[in-house]
């Protein structure tokens, strides 16, 4: 932790990396939010929480000793530093179901439930696709409004939205070198290749060039992580030939490909589906999972997902979620894009009672 009496103290990376489910976080992630996250230091007899509140807020215990009660439940719990409790948010559930207060000098850090799922599902996205041990080569033929087809599930696009697609899509010649996408840029456009082929590159931390990912040709597309995630580019993509490219751009990409392949339902409508040849699917890390999930729920991580797709029945029914509905709305839309019939449980855990879940 920092000693410089001028800064605000912040919390240090290998603090984070011991916190569940932080640690799923890249050593790049952590050591971002450490730069951001402040260590607060408070006095006994202060609430940090309320039964009821919605602070959207995950909270770690690192020193002292705190106390929760609760108006529904007899049971006072104490909770010190060093416990396995303190390994995971306390009460991570809003609104919360219990009133923390603190019993002696504690210290604590606080952070922003949406800013952590970002990070994470834009960490997930990118170690989704092609292992960096292996390279593949992905190639097709064919008219680019044929190849686009056959690469999105416009079975449920609306006829419409397809046709504005096709009026909307870009022509953009490109030669060799050119770099249709920088890692770390913002997501601008989604692409497909209807001539050339390109290499798919990743810069790894301690690795001086970036690690060759795959190569792509004709007919396929790319660049869809960053515009789902709303996170920099997690990839290069650089010519090798001369060639074409189509480009949507992103605002057109969200309006008219994302929502209409993104279904969003409240909890009672998903446990009707549950009847129905449906089943829960969490995309959430194991850590999480194992903490608390929803009844008869699938475990298969985001950054895993395209890699266990095979898994998955063409004939059920997944209801995709996660903590927030950010990782799992970046699920559906892969199931969607295989064919595969899904939806996104809305605002993912935060509002399902603590009695639904198994623990």
């Amino acid at each position: 932790m920092s000693d410089n009496p001028a800064q605000p103290q912040l919390v240090d990376a290998e603090t984070l990396q011991g916190l569940e489910p932080i640690g799923s976080l890249s050593a790049p992630r952590i050591r971002e939010l450490a730069a951001k996250t402040p260590v607060e230091s408070i006095g006994p007899g202060v609430c940090l929480f309320a039964e009821g509140d919605r602070d959207r807020k995950l909270l770690y215990l690192l020193s002292g000793e705190i106390e929760l009660r609760s108006r529904t439940n007899a049971q006072v719990q104490r909770i010190t530093a060093g416990m396995r409790e303190t390994w995971l948010p306390i009460d991570n559930k809003q609104p919360h179901q219990w009133t923390a207060t603190t019993k002696s000098d504690v210290e604590v850090i606080r952070i922003d439930m949406e800013q952590f799922d970002q990070m994470l599902t834009w960490d997930q996205m990118a170690t989704a696709e092609a292992s960096p041990k292996t390279k593949t080569v992905i190639k097709g033929e064919g008219d680019w409004r044929t190849k686009l087809r056959s690469t999105l599930a416009f079975n449920n696009i609306p006829a419409a939205n397809i046709e504005k697609v096709f009026e909307r899509m870009e022509s953009l010649d490109v030669t060799v070198g050119d770099v249709v996408i920088r890692q770390g840029d913002p997501g601008d456009y989604f692409y497909l290749i209807d001539k050339g082929s390109a290499k798919v590159t990743r810069q790894m931390m301690g690795k001086g060039k970036p690690v060759e990912l795959a190569e792509i040709g004709a007919g396929v597309a790319f660049g869809e992580e960053a515009l789902i995630s709303d996170k920099p580019r997690n990839a290069n993509v650089v010519m090798i030939s001369e060639g074409r490219l189509m480009r949507l751009a992103k605002k057109d990409f969200i309006a008219l490909l994302k929502e209409p392949l993104l279904e969003s339902i409240d909890l009672h409508t998903a446990l009707d589906k549950l009847s129905d040849d449906a089943v829960f699917l969490d995309v959430r890390v194991p850590s999480e999972f194992k903490e608390s999930r929803l009844p008869n729920a699938v475990n298969i991580p985001l950054n895993e997902l395209r890699q266990r797709i095979g898994e998955l029945n063409a004939n059920t029914y997944y209801v995709c979620y996660c903590s927030t509905g950010r990782r799992s709305s970046a699920a559906a839309f892969l199931l969607s894009n295989q064919g595969l019939k899904s939806s996104v449980l809305k605002n993912g855990l935060q509002d399902v009672p603590s009695s639904l879940l198994i623990k």
